[in-house]
């Protein structure tokens, strides 16, 4: 099913997009559908770390999180574009393309410091 619209707005951030024209436009291919929800890559980005962050280990540290967070993060946009080299992944979640490697080998099953 493909939906078009003029404008398509994100429900997290609020920033729109569409033709200057005001013709209708199919939604971005980076943006996420939920439920009655629409989300900007940005937001797509921050609600997948907040998600990993909500649902880390009480008591976690802070540096904890922070990896907790960039993992996620680096996940999302493996699953998002598996294709992707990792050096635009990385640049994406600003880490190194050695932790997207590391990342990409454990979701693949592999050990990570191979």
């Amino acid at each position: 099913m493909t939906v078009s619209s003029v404008r398509w707005t994100c429900s997290r951030c609020g920033v729109s997009v569409g033709r200057i024209d005001g013709e209708q436009v199919m939604m971005p291919p980076s943006w996420t559908r939920s439920a009655e929800e629409l989300f900007c890559l940005g937001c797509s980005r921050a609600l997948a770390g907040i998600a990993a962050t909500d649902a880390a280990p009480a008591g976690s540290s802070r540096d904890d999180l922070v990896r907790i967070r960039r993992n996620a993060l680096v996940e999302f946009e493996i699953e998002r574009d598996p294709e992707a080299p990792n050096r635009a992944i990385a640049r994406a979640c600003h880490t190194s393309t050695l932790a997207v490697a590391a990342i990409r080998r454990q979701a693949e099953g592999e050990q990570p410091w191979r």
